[in-house]
């Protein structure tokens, strides 16, 4: 085995606990009086629908395709539609329900308590919060100070390899300035997809990490870098300390986004995976990793260059563009992630298009959305299928190549599954949905997608020599998390989400006519979730 012929390093670790004790230290020096709780969290769809509904308004101002989002950025929104002239009634419904979520958030304590059952976990994960147990409950308290607020919080879940509890729910952010430094189980999401995120999603579970944010997108008063206009940094750190080839990986995540028109948004992706026990962790592995140059992200000749590499790399960039006519809002976006190919020229590419479109239906303040989107994420030239793919190698493709690595064999995924989009690498995915927001802040949805899993079916392993290299092949790489062979099906989802005095409830039926890993026969199913979530 690779694994035992490497030294083992534990800077990495070290530095992760060393930031850890940092962000704990702020917060013991925190004190004050209440603010704002700082990140508005992935998972509420609603809550992303309205954000957008202000962001083409013109009200939220900056960057809006990375979550979490800070609550400074959105009330700032809120206070500007509320000073101004009046709103159409379904601006004045989306104003109204950021204004109470704001508030809400904005309370010394807030305590927040989920459950959810199902009979079928749901295969798919769009923006929204599913269960991913057949009991999926989790509850925390969040404490807001000045510069400090801490939620702490456990859960439980059914189904689950190893303990069926969890810390996921707990989180300490601690604000200096225009910046919030954060640890914990923080959920990231990068790009503007709706139905999945090439890089960053909420497909697999969180993993404990630490971060900063930009809170307040202002523009960098300097020359050149003022033409970017509204600019958001994020960048965390995190480790993967699953059961997998090289345990406590460490993973690095890092967005620049920024809108140099307010219909434009731009983000500039990077995800690095590197050291783990087993792998060198040293000063020059973490050095060439964050500088990208070289072939460092590509197996080289000899045993002893490959195993020297620096880690796992994927970069990107999503783009996209907003505009309204009259009362309907259209949001056109693409994103594509790609393995970092030989200084840092992009190929490889994983790619996902869309549009949404939101407007009023009727005059009482109900919104309707309709959204299709369509991913692919077998590695190809980046214009590959298209009259211009010659520009960057033909037609090109790379199977049994996204989300997974010659150096890490478990592959950019935790607790098995990819940590970019659900569908994992080799996969094409077409959705369209609609909603449906009534005057009573009921949301009634569906979709219908068509999934088309594991295309190369290479194997899984894959075959030896066909995209490896024999000599620094083990016996427990991964190509496909997902699904070990090909499968394709369609899915159709309706529900409802409903707010009542004992909190909101959400109820979604969804069915499939076929399933992962069923080679050679359709294996349908039906399934229901049900949920409750109370704030207060």
């Amino acid at each position: 085995m690779i694994e035992n012929a490497i030294p083992r390093g534990n800077t990495c670790r070290n530095l992760v606990r060393t930031a850890m004790r940092g962000v704990a230290l702020l917060a013991l020096c925190a004190a004050g009086a209440a603010w704002a709780g700082p990140l508005a969290l992935v998972g509420d769809r609603q809550l992303r629908q309205d954000v957008d509904l202000l962001k083409a308004a013109g009200f939220i101002e900056g960057p809006v395709d990375s979550w979490p989002l800070p609550w400074a950025q959105i009330d700032a929104g809120v206070s500007r539609a509320l000073a101004g002239q009046a709103l159409d009634p379904y601006l004045k419904a989306a104003v109204d329900r950021l204004d109470r979520l704001g508030g809400l958030a904005a309370q010394p304590i807030v305590v927040n308590a989920r459950i959810a059952a199902t009979n079928n976990v749901s295969v798919a994960r769009d923006f929204g919060t599913l269960a991913r147990g057949k009991v999926d409950a989790a509850a925390s308290a969040e404490f807001n100070g000045s510069n400090v607020s801490i939620a702490i919080g456990a859960g439980v879940r059914s189904n689950q390899t190893g303990s069926a509890f969890n810390f996921e729910p707990s989180q300490i952010v601690v604000r200096f300035g225009n910046w919030a430094a954060y640890g914990g189980f923080t959920e990231q999401w990068f790009g503007p997809g709706h139905d999945g995120a090439l890089l960053f999603s909420n497909s697999a579970r969180p993993f404990p990490k630490i971060g900063i944010k930009r809170l307040m997108p202002d523009p960098v008063d300097l020359p050149v870098l003022r033409w970017l206009g509204p600019v958001r940094l994020d960048l965390f750190g995190g480790v993967l300390n699953d059961d997998r080839d090289f345990k406590n990986s460490f993973v690095v995540g890092t967005r620049l986004s920024f809108s140099p028109t307010p219909r434009v948004e731009i983000g500039l992706n990077r995800a690095q995976q590197l050291c783990g026990r087993g792998r060198p962790c040293g000063a020059s592995q973490i050095f060439n990793s964050f500088l990208g140059f070289g072939n460092a992200d590509n197996a080289k000749p000899g045993l002893e260059a490959f195993i020297a590499q620096p880690g796992n790399q994927i970069a990107g960039f999503d783009l996209s563009y907003t505009r309204r006519f009259g009362q309907t809002t259209a949001k056109l976006y693409l994103e594509a992630e790609a393995e970092d190919f030989d200084n840092i020229i992009l190929e490889q590419c994983m790619r996902l298009v869309g549009v949404t479109l939101t407007g009023p239906w009727g005059g009482n303040g109900a919104t309707w959305m309709a959204n299709v989107e369509y991913s692919d994420t077998l590695a190809a030239s980046f214009f590959n299928g298209t009259p211009l793919e010659s520009i960057t190698g033909g037609e090109t493709v790379y199977p049994a190549s996204a989300y997974s690595n010659f150096l890490y064999f478990s592959g950019f995924a935790y607790r098995s599954l990819p940590i970019g989009h659900w569908t994992d690498g080799d996969a094409r995915n077409l959705v369209i949905s609609a909603a449906l927001t009534d005057s009573g802040n009921r949301r009634w949805y569906g979709s219908v997608r068509s999934v088309h899993l594991n295309i190369s079916n290479t194997g899984n392993p894959p075959l030896p020599g066909a995209f490896y290299d024999p000599v620094s092949l083990p016996n427990n790489v991964i190509s496909y998390r997902v699904s070990a062979n090909s499968e394709k099906f369609a899915i159709l989802t309706a529900g409802a989400e409903v707010p009542t005095k004992l909190g909101d409830v959400a109820v979604e039926a969804r069915y499939q006519s076929d399933s992962p890993n069923t080679p050679d026969r359709r294996a349908g199913r039906f399934g229901v979730e049900m949920s409750l979530r109370q704030r207060f």
